[in-house]
């Protein structure tokens, strides 16, 4: 019986080179692929299939950020496999901090001109953008929904 192993984010990066990696020492598994975007995963599973012929590939679609996509995936998940013998959680977002040019300009007139530059406190910001459910996007994505699936998935 083939060992089943789903990775989230497995499109691209670390989890497209995770995915290699575990073909390159058991090209018996099952992986499955669960992606945002499932061009990019439909492709990297040709891709896969074309080098690990033996192996068996799937998708499925899920958008860690956004919990109805996470309930249903999991639910479909439930439905598909009896069993997942590893679950690989890589997909996440990076915050893009940009740089406050007012802070720039107000360090450089000030008494702590030596402490904003050598720190850098206040001269990056970034926008924490919240989620359709009311979530910080960067821990939705990176955390709460990757929470949310492991606890459906094993309930």
């Amino acid at each position: 019986m083939r060992k089943v192993v789903l990775i989230t984010g497995a499109s691209s990066g670390v989890g497209l080179a995770l995915c290699r990696r575990l073909l390159e020492a058991d090209d018996e598994l099952h992986l499955c692929l669960a992606c945002r975007n499932m061009g990019k995963a439909e492709a990297v599973r040709a891709a896969l299939l074309a080098s690990y012929p033996t192996s068996e590939v799937t998708t499925v679609q899920v958008d860690v950020s956004n919990l109805q996509s996470v309930l249903r995936a999991s639910k479909e998940l439930k439905q598909r496999f009896q069993r997942l013998d590893c679950l690989y959680l890589n997909a996440g977002i990076m915050p893009n901090p940009q740089l406050n040019i007012k802070a720039v300009f107000s360090g450089l007139f000030s008494r702590k001109v030596i402490h904003v530059f050598s720190t850098a406190e206040g001269l990056l910001t970034q926008d924490d953008k919240v989620t359709a459910d009311g979530l910080q996007e960067v821990f939705e994505t990176n955390v709460f929904g990757h929470f949310i699936l492991v606890r459906r998935l094993w309930a």
